[in-house]
């Protein structure tokens, strides 16, 4: 005979230890559905355990269904997972997440304080004009650089003028070494792109950088 008691303080222990507290859940209907959960029941009337996720409005996805605690238990703790990577993901690649909580919050704000540590650097070097996106990755700009973090790691790239990668994509684990690359990239930009005008070469696109026949 079921002990739902035990299996709902089970599940709240589980959460506890993952340090998924701030995500949004619901055991045994404890609560009407709501939007972006979690949630596990119990069907008396099939004997069986129900686990599925809301979407917004409340609307249901795919609803899983298991014989046994031990298995139903399984799959809510691996959606649970499932939600903190997909916001995480989300944030990384400049996306909005489906609400927030300290486990990716924390993420977009590192995220932002780096976009601005970079702003910063591309405004010292008046290179404003040039074609770059910072932390978004699939962002469609013509011949342009690419900053972006995913999975904890950095990573820098060119685009051509469909916004596809040319050449590799160079992994880095540190944000400093990222950055540095990112802004060599630009600097070579308009080297390249300077040198151009000068022997009457076409540039990728126009920028006050090099549109003066003069610049040096």
């Amino acid at each position: 005979m079921r002990d739902e008691a035990k299996e709902h303080s089970e599940l709240l222990l589980a959460i506890q230890d993952l340090g998924y507290e701030s995500l949004r859940y619901s055991i045994f209907n404890d609560h009407r559905p709501r939007e972006w959960e979690t949630r596990i029941d119990y069907n008396p009337e099939l004997e069986l355990y129900e686990v599925y996720s809301t979407m917004d409005r409340a609307s249901t996805g795919s609803i899983f269904k298991f014989k046994t605690f031990e298995e139903a238990k399984e799959k809510f703790t691996h959606n649970l997972k499932l939600t903190v990577f997909i916001n995480k993901t989300s944030v990384e690649n400049g996306e909005s997440p489906e609400y927030s909580s300290p486990l990716w919050d924390k993420i977009e704000a590192d995220i932002e304080n780096m976009k601005c540590i970079v702003e910063q650097e591309i405004k010292k070097r008046h290179f404003e004009s040039l074609h770059y996106v910072l932390c978004d990755e699939t962002k469609n700009l013509p011949w342009a650089f690419h900053l972006y973090q995913k999975n904890g790691k950095f990573y820098v790239d060119g685009r051509d003028e469909r916004s596809y990668v040319m050449g590799n994509t160079i992994e880095f684990t540190s944000f400093e070494e990222a950055k540095i690359a990112f802004l060599e990239r630009l600097e070579h930009c308009v080297k390249s792109n300077q040198f151009k005008v000068k022997i009457g070469k076409k540039t990728y696109y126009s920028s006050p950088l090099w549109d003066d026949e003069n610049t040096d």
